[in-house]
């Protein structure tokens, strides 16, 4: 990418729908430093623009999102602490969201990325794509509000379930799980008329609704505060040095629980 802005792009419509689309697509839209920090300026400005009524996000090229940036990782909680830091802004920021969000997941969806698309309303899925609770993989525990967001579709033994078996789904086993809303043949056109279809409605009680739900719950800030705590340890374990090793030499790791 030629310019930090180019990570993210962001296409205003007449009737109010704005396209957010993570622009990274050699890297399968891996959520490095500037893709992170812009979308979360991307976030911040777009709720604050009284022209975008409802968002959707999708990705460019054949991933919606690889989750973290495994090229940074291996660097220790120093460094990868404060990048984190920056995923959970963007995940308070989803989770009170003022206006609509669709998630047109239009590709691959692992780690983070599957947060990320977990954290908006209603998430669309082409048949192509793949979901991937694949945080164990890399010696990680689950982040950006994953266990939260996740408990608000599955029950919460299912999802221990499926962080331990590092589960992988295809776009029929994530609708049948209850993980998405419907598989689609254009993703973002069908994300685009369901944001159309709620603009309509009344703005102001479905950002106090949705802030209320969250404050009620008091889970998002714990969850959050939890993931801070484990992956800082984590961060700087042997067996995650061990997983960026293997993964960058194409081998299966091998952990010691250290």
């Amino acid at each position: 990418m030629s310019q930090a802005a180019d990570v993210v792009l962001v296409n205003h419509s007449p009737e109010g729908v704005t396209l957010v689309t993570l622009n990274d697509p050699e890297r399968r839209n891996a959520l490095s430093l500037a893709l992170r920090t812009r979308l979360l300026e991307v976030l911040r400005a777009e709720a604050a623009n009284p022209q975008t009524k409802a968002l959707v996000i999708t990705g460019a090229g054949k991933g919606f999102c690889a989750g973290g940036d495994i090229s940074a990782m291996g660097q220790g909680s120093a460094v990868s602490t404060p990048r984190m830091k920056i995923l959970h802004d963007i995940a308070r920021e989803l989770a009170v969201y003022p206006k609509p969000v669709m998630a047109a997941v239009n590709g691959a969806a692992f780690g983070a990325g599957l947060s990320l698309a977990l954290l908006c309303d209603r998430i669309f899925v082409a048949s192509e794509a793949k979901l991937g609770v694949t945080f164990g993989k890399m010696g990680l525990a689950p982040d950006t509000g994953f266990l939260w967001s996740a408990c608000r579709r599955l029950p919460r033994a299912r999802v221990l379930q499926i962080v331990m078996d590092c589960a992988i789904f295809d776009a029929p086993e994530a609708l049948d799980e209850g993980l998405v809303d419907a598989i689609a043949d254009d993703v973002v056109e069908v994300a685009r008329a369901a944001a159309l279809s709620l603009i309509p409605a009344a703005p102001l009680p479905f950002a106090l609704a949705r802030r209320a739900l969250v404050e009620m719950d008091g889970g998002l800030e714990l969850c959050l505060s939890h993931e801070l705590r484990d992956q800082g340890v984590l961060y700087d374990s042997a067996d995650h040095l061990e997983a960026v090793a293997a993964f960058k030499e194409k081998r299966t790791p091998v952990f010691s629980g250290r």
